[in-house]
Parts: structure tokens; sequence; C-alpha cells
């Protein structure tokens, strides 16, 4: 038996699938629009009720209204979800009461032999008698209105129910595990999905040619990370959606601790790649620049192309920079590793004899323009120091401290906040 258990939602599309999965992990982490089969990948989230962990899994709406170039990537996804569940929630919508496709969907899980919930949304919006959906023959039917909250309590004693009755009762170990977060973020089209889905260790968000297929932030949890998928950030957007897919980037990044930043190593850097950048530096995130789609690039010209990336991003020099192909699986492994340094880096507290021991190196070797007192690590994530002198350093002092600092203790991969203080004269 697993740890923990997983509980997937499905239905036909714009049954309120999403604002159903926002309420029960209350957090709003799936994107929510009346445009219909905007949830393409699945998003996957841990939660606990009466106790009970379990991971909740959004996904694709089935049957979409009209043609869909993804729509079979959808489909084998929502498959391979179901096949891995112990719970089904089959949302259906109240407000239209049973449809035809309701039922292929009812057939189709029967064969699966899974638990199912029938839950019967939108019952705000017109009161159906939901003893009509006892004719899909899955379970009993529990009306809600997700968008209200109305009735959520009684589905999820429905949940809880049927979990312990498989067995699974009280939290466990991995259910609060903290693992390193990590967070991809990049450009549209620069192969984010495809690395992620490589990290992953299977295709867990859809990959396509088209830009903009990932339209929300999607997290999975592997052996080694928590890996954050995100649409990618581009200067300006089609429409709301791609902007609001943009703006859960930025949030996906703030709750991270470490960001890959993915660049197409084939192609020259644009400004949004250093804008990017400049947002990770901003958050006080660790970085870690993954040159992709290196299966592009012949041999002999990485050396050139290497120079080329690090005078473009000469102000984060402190980020590892590594090829990786999600084709080849050059750098994957690299990757990962870098990745672990780089949160100790951004975890890294300085003892104080090492302290000590950085005061006379700097006191005894290197002149500058003001007397350093005393220096001082306040805190971590990022490391930050404050430094005490009797008057202020310049620019280029700090930086020098700053660069003497990651050379004598590390510090790859991760940002260094330097507070100067200077006594106030009485």
């Amino acid at each position: 038996m697993k740890k923990i258990p997983e509980v997937c939602i499905v239905g036909r599309v714009n049954t309120g699938k999403s604002t159903l999965f926002n309420k029960l992990i209350k957090k709003p982490l799936a994107i929510t629009d009346s445009k219909p089969g905007l949830t393409r990948d699945r998003i996957r989230k841990l939660v606990s009720y009466a106790d009970v962990p379990f991971y909740l899994t959004d996904t694709g709406g089935l049957y979409p209204p009209e043609e869909d170039s993804l729509w079979e990537k959808v489909r084998e996804k929502i498959e391979k979800t179901v096949e891995s569940s112990e719970i089904v929630l089959f949302v259906v919508d109240a407000s239209q009461g049973v449809l035809p496709h309701d039922f292929e969907i009812a057939e189709w899980l029967r064969k699966k032999s899974k638990e199912v919930i029938v839950v019967a949304n939108k019952i705000d919006i017109k009161k159906q008698d939901l003893l009509s959906f006892y004719s899909l023959g899955v379970g009993d039917p529990v009306g809600v209105s997700a968008t209200h909250s109305t009735g959520l309590q009684d589905l999820i004693d429905a949940i809880t129910q049927k979990l312990q009755k498989l067995g699974y009762t009280g939290t466990t170990s991995e259910a609060t595990s903290e693992k390193p977060r990590l967070s991809i973020l990049g450009k549209p089209n620069v192969g984010k999905t495809s690395l992620f889905n490589a990290l992953c260790g299977e295709e867990i968000n859809i990959i396509s040619s088209v830009p903009g297929t990932t339209r929300d932030s999607v997290d999975v949890e592997t052996e080694d990370f928590i890996i954050v998928d995100t649409a990618g950030i581009r200067r300006k957007y089609d429409d709301a959606v791609e902007l609001y897919g943009a703006i859960r980037s930025e949030r996906s990044l703030r709750f991270s601790e470490i960001a890959i930043l993915v660049i197409d190593a084939s192609q020259e850097i644009a400004n949004i790649d250093k804008k990017i950048a400049n947002l990770i530096v901003k958050e006080g995130k660790g970085i870690v620049i993954a040159l992709n789609k290196a299966d592009l690039i012949e041999k002999k010209k990485r050396s050139s192309v290497l120079d080329y990336m690090k005078r473009e991003f000469s102000f984060v020099n402190y980020a590892p920079m590594l090829f990786t192909s999600a084709i080849t699986g050059e750098g994957l492994n690299l990757l990962k590793e870098v990745v672990r340094n780089g949160k100790k880096s951004w975890e890294k507290q300085l003892t104080k004899r090492e302290i000590q021991g950085f005061m006379r190196e700097l006191s005894e070797k290197f002149p500058f323009s003001a007397s350093v007192i005393r220096i001082r690590q306040e805190g971590i994530r990022p490391p930050t120091f404050s430094i005490l002198t009797n008057k202020k350093l310049r620019g280029n002092e700090l930086k020098f401290i700053e660069n003497r600092l990651r050379e004598m203790y590390g510090f790859y991969g991760s940002p260094l906040k330097l507070k100067n203080i200077v006594p106030e004269k009485k």
C-alpha cells in the first residue's frame, strides 16, 4: 500500500473541476475561467483532512466542445491519473442535469473498478433533483457549489471515510517532508516542460511546439525535489489567461527556494531572459542557469557559446551554468546535483570562527577606504550579512567583500545580501 493515497478530479469540460480543486486545497492554485478546456496539465497538491493526508489532482476536461490539437495527450494524462488513484471525484454539472457524455464517463469509470464519488456541482445555479445522478450507477451523488463552498464538508467527509475504509489513517512522515522546492522559469518554447518531465522521470506535462501550451504552474513531488513547471514569461500576452499564467509563474517563484532559469542555448539572449534572471535575484532565490537544447549545438562551438552566455549574464556571475538536453539526457544528473548544492548555499550559516577568519583576511590583506569594525551573519535563505564600518564603503568594496565570501566559503548559486551599517555620529 502506498503511504499517501491519490484522489483525482475528472469530468466534462466546464463543470467546475478547477474551482473545486482550489477550494479543497484552500489555495487558488489552478487557473479558473469560463473558457472550456482551460486545464490541460495535471495539477497535484498534498492536502490533509481529519488527519488523513492525500494527493489531490486536477485534470483536463473530457469531451472538449471543439477540436483541440492537444486533446489526445490530455486524454492520455487523465487515463494515467485515474489508473494511479484510489478515489475518483466525478464532477457533473447539477444545473444541466445528466448529459450523454456523463453516462459515457461513468461507464468508463466502472470498467476501471475505482472508488467513485459523484460530485454534483453548481447546485446554487439551478436546483436539480440529485436523485437523477444515481442513474449514472457509480455511487451516491454529493451536491456542492464549489464557488460558494456549499456542501464541501459533506464531500470531504465522503472522501476521508472512503480512504479510512481503504486503510489510510493518520499522518505520515512523507506528508510533511521538506524537499527542495524548485521552479522552472523561462520564456515560452525554450524547453521548460521537456526539462520538467525529464527531471520528474515521466511525462507529467504536455509537450507541444505551440508556445503557451503550459498555461498554469504545475508542481510534482519526486524522490528528491518538489518541482514546479511554469507558464512562459513573455513581454506581451495574447489574452488574460496567458497573463494570469505568467503572474502565477512569478508567484510560484516566491514560494520556491531555487529557480532553474531555462535558456535556449541555440538562440541569442533576449531582454526577457535577463528580465527573468533579475526577477529571481530580486526575490532572493537561488539560481541555476540551464543552457537547454544542447543537442542542437556542435561540440566545437560549446566553448564560444558558454563564453557568450557568461558575458550576457555577468550580473549573476555566481549562478552555475551548464548545458542540458531533455532529448539526450545530457546534464540532467549534474543539474540535480548543482540544484542541491545551490540550496545548501542558500541556507548556509557561517560559524563564528569562519567569520572571525574572514575578518582577519580582510584586515590583513585588503585595505579599504573605511575601517571594518564587525561582520555578522544575520540570516539565511538567502545568506544576509551586516558590515559595521566607521564610514560608508564604496560600491566596488562591497562587491569585493561579496566575491571574497564566495571564494572562501562557496555560496554558489545563491545571492548574498550585504548591509553596510555606519553608526550615527552624536
